[in-house]
């Protein structure tokens, strides 16, 4: 009779495998452009071998949780496939986070191993009690070999010395693959459990909604510490296409690199193809080779017509989505963008795994036309939220996930985002909580109330703003550098406004929708 790891091995489901397999399809195939240099897959299989071997050397077991704290690399790629292979879970740390906020993290996911790139090095060097509580830590250099701080060890040298054959490890289907911590209606950040099942079930859509297939370069500027990033490298090297991979989204690299290495599949936030349009020569930059563009958040229709003058060569896809849902949801279809762009925010059909409905306050169906919560179901769901099991009950209420997000939809079934139902700003394609802003300006001696709010922005789409009530003197500028001293700079406000009283209703609860119709045409 086979023993249990052999009937794991011959029927799994497992991220660490999709790599494998496109790597005995085409070994010398580029898997990665990556600072004008190829990848092939053999060598970035080999790569996430190594890492398998390293951490499974070091007594990581499955179930275990590693941390990244680095911009992308193929050693953050392969890292992710590696870590699969053994079961251990990915943990990407947000680069923009400050020290404390992703101290707090670490210390909740316990984790056994952290990775740390030299230029984020100064975001966690005074954290040395959270750092002393971790048994392995790596250094990865962000340019020429560098030697690690006392403490760490190298990254690649480690990976150098690690047995290169790929690692047999018992992993079930529904075991975590990646372990995401997004913020939510409360300051604590969610943490997002992600099986390897829910990547899969990301995979069919990846193929089947976004049409990815090997005959596309798709750009992999999105970071890998989001997870539409991970989502959009999965879906990449599993059809055994050829990644053009940037260290980060900059609006110039991005550019020269759609014209250097011949990008065909453009996957950015609408705060990107923004800011794309500000540069003072995009007109004439050679931008033909682009055959799809995939846009998340609401795109205003001004700078979605610009987009379609600059590529009209190019299907554009709107896209809506969730880390609970790996990151999947509902999309726009090409052929019905145009029609629908009349209505703002159209976020299409829900995609293959999906069933989705809409349901109103005691989870009834609502009819097309009324406003109700998306609440969805299929293997894309995530297991739950890390060690909240109250939390994960709330949101599985019913046998649906529900999202928090409202939406309309037509006769037809299309549908179109409303608002959402949480606490959530959604800024440059980073959701912010504005309690935990709210907490922070609450700190300031001279603030005696505060309300935090989104309004609309036509860089960020939804910008952060605070509106207060003074107890003292102070500034608008005071109260933005107190934010930045404890708030990673995608939550700081981007404006404050000053009130005597702030709204409410006859239960005292502050009325921010009318704060946001008051000040969203102040942006």
């Amino acid at each position: 009779m086979p023993t249990g790891l052999e009937m794991n091995l011959l029927r799994r489901f497992n991220v660490g495998d999709i790599l494998r397999r496109s790597a005995l399809r085409t070994p010398d195939r580029p898997a990665l452009r990556f600072g004008g240099r190829n990848i092939s897959y053999a060598d970035l299989d080999g790569m996430a071998n190594r890492v398998g071997n390293a951490f499974r050397a070091r007594g990581v077991q499955p179930g275990d949780v590693v941390a990244v704290l680095a911009l992308n690399s193929p050693e953050f790629v392969a890292t992710w496939f590696g870590l699969a292979r053994i079961g251990a879970v990915l943990l990407p740390v947000n680069a923009m986070l400050r020290g404390p906020e992703i101290s707090a993290i670490l210390r909740r996911a316990r984790v056994r191993g952290l990775i740390v790139e030299e230029v984020l090095h100064p975001l966690v060097q005074t954290e040395a009690e959270t750092l002393a509580s971790v048994p392995f830590r790596f250094w990865l250099p962000s340019g020429q070999a560098a030697d690690p701080p006392s403490g760490w060890e190298s990254y690649p040298a480690v990976l150098n010395e690690a047995a290169p054959e790929f690692p047999e490890v018992q992993v079930e289907n529904e075991a975590p693959a990646t372990l995401l911590f997004t913020s939510g209606t409360e300051s604590a950040p969610k943490g997002v459990v992600n099986t390897h099942l829910n990547w899969y079930a990301a995979l069919l859509s990846a193929l089947a909604d976004l049409e990815l297939n090997r005959r596309h370069r798709p750009l992999l500027a999105l970071p890998l510490f989001h997870v539409a990033g991970l989502y959009l490298l999965l879906g990449t090297l599993a059809t055994g296409a050829t990644g053009v991979l940037l260290r980060r989204i900059d609006g110039a690299e991005v550019v020269s690199a759609i014209e250097s290495e011949q990008v065909t599949y453009l996957v950015l936030p609408a705060t990107a193809y923004a800011g794309l349009l500000r540069l003072p020569d995009l007109e004439r930059r050679n931008l033909g080779s682009l055959r799809r563009c995939v846009v998340f958040q609401y795109l205003p229709g001004e700078a979605l017509d610009r987009w379609l003058q600059l590529v009209p060569q190019a299907e554009w896809v709107g896209y809506w989505g969730q880390s609970e849902l790996t990151p999947l949801g509902a999309s726009t279809p090409p052929e019905e963008l145009r029609e629908h762009r009349s209505r703002p925010d159209p976020i299409g059909r829900a995609h293959l795994p999906l069933e989705v409905r809409l349901v109103d306050g005691d989870d009834r169906p609502v009819p097309p036309g009324q406003v109700g919560e998306l609440v969805v179901r299929g293997p894309a769901v995530m297991a739950g939220y890390f060690d909240d099991p109250e939390r994960t009950a709330q949101a599985f209420r019913g046998g649906w996930h529900h999202t928090g997000d409202l939406a309309v939809a037509d006769e037809d079934g299309f549908l179109y985002f409303v608002d959402r139902l949480k606490d959530i700003v959604k800024t440059g394609g980073e959701n912010v909580s504005s309690q935990e802003v709210e907490e922070v300006i609450a700190r300031h001696p001279a603030v005696a109330e505060v309300s935090v709010i989104g309004i609309p922005d036509p860089y960020w789409v939804e910008a952060v703003a605070a509106v207060v009530v003074r107890r003292g003197p102070v500034t608008e500028e005071d109260i933005i550098q107190h934010c930045r001293a404890h708030l990673a700079s995608f939550k700081v406000p981007k404006q404050v406004f000053f009130v005597e009283d702030l709204p409410r209703s006859p239960s005292g609860k502050i009325l921010k929708r009318e704060l946001k119709q008051k000040y969203g045409g102040k942006a």
